[in-house]
């Protein structure tokens, strides 16, 4: 009797388990950090991914030798929640040619770098859509031309979409013109935070924590938690930048 009531109980308790829900996966976060390429801060990156894990998230690092055109053409299928783009990006007036051949006037649109070297045998496609670009350090001395990508390639070249997620952009001027931030929106994204004008490394790392530290560590909401971040860490004190969320 006691091995029939034991086989017994093993079966329920094998159904039981069969029939159990899976415990639901973490949710996904990303630290990109192209930035690293010119200004690394390990002690930044570490504590930035102790404060998402803390908040419940699998961090993904991404180290700068991977920022690539194709890792951005992969990103919204990759199912991350929180991106921090630590990276370069830069603004510029974009000036489309007329129907003559000549520039009209442009607006402002914003880029972002990658660590590719700039060739004209890759991306063919994309750089004959402008959607690829030529990225170069104008104020460092570093020769060296990289890939860009714009809102036009995360808008249009990019496969997957994001699930609801934040993005913060660390780098310049990421909210000088809202193109950028619409491009992610329109992949699915639901928040874009960055700043204004250019940027210093170091002011953005800071701010960047303390973003964090109100988002996850206090239960802001993000505008709150700009706003308490800024009134904390101040507007960039080379630059002047302030940092906003997007919508």
């Amino acid at each position: 009797m006691f091995v029939v009531v034991s086989v017994a109980a093993s079966v329920i308790a094998i159904i039981l388990w069969r029939t159990s829900p899976a415990a639901p996966a973490p949710a996904r976060a990303a630290i990109i950090d192209q930035l690293a390429f010119t200004d690394p801060n390990p002690e930044f990156v570490a504590r930035a991914t102790q404060q998402l894990e803390d908040a419940g998230y699998a961090v993904d690092y991404v180290p700068p030798e991977d920022v690539t055109i194709d890792l951005y053409r992969n990103l919204p299928g990759r199912g991350y929640k929180f991106v921090l783009l630590r990276s370069h990006s830069s603004d510029f007036v974009a000036q489309p040619a007329g129907a003559d051949g000549q520039a009209i006037a442009g607006t402002w649109s914003i880029g972002l770098f990658t660590n590719e070297p700039y060739s004209t045998q890759e991306h063919v496609d994309d750089q004959s859509a402008r959607r690829a670009i030529i990225e170069r350090y104008v104020d460092r001395e570093i020769s060296e031309a990289y890939f860009g990508v714009n809102a036009d390639f995360i808008a249009l070249s990019t496969q997957g979409r994001f699930n609801d997620a934040t993005i913060v952009l660390m780098g310049c001027a990421g909210l000088k013109t809202d193109d950028l931030a619409r491009a992610f929106m329109f992949k699915g994204a639901t928040h874009f935070v960055s700043w204004d004008a250019s940027v210093t490394a170091q002011h953005t790392d800071a701010a960047t924590e303390k973003l964090l530290q109100y988002l996850f560590g206090q239960g802001a909401g993000l505008q709150e938690a700009v706003t308490n971040t800024m009134a904390d860490v101040g507007p960039d004190p080379a630059f002047g930048a302030h940092l906003l969320a997007y919508p």
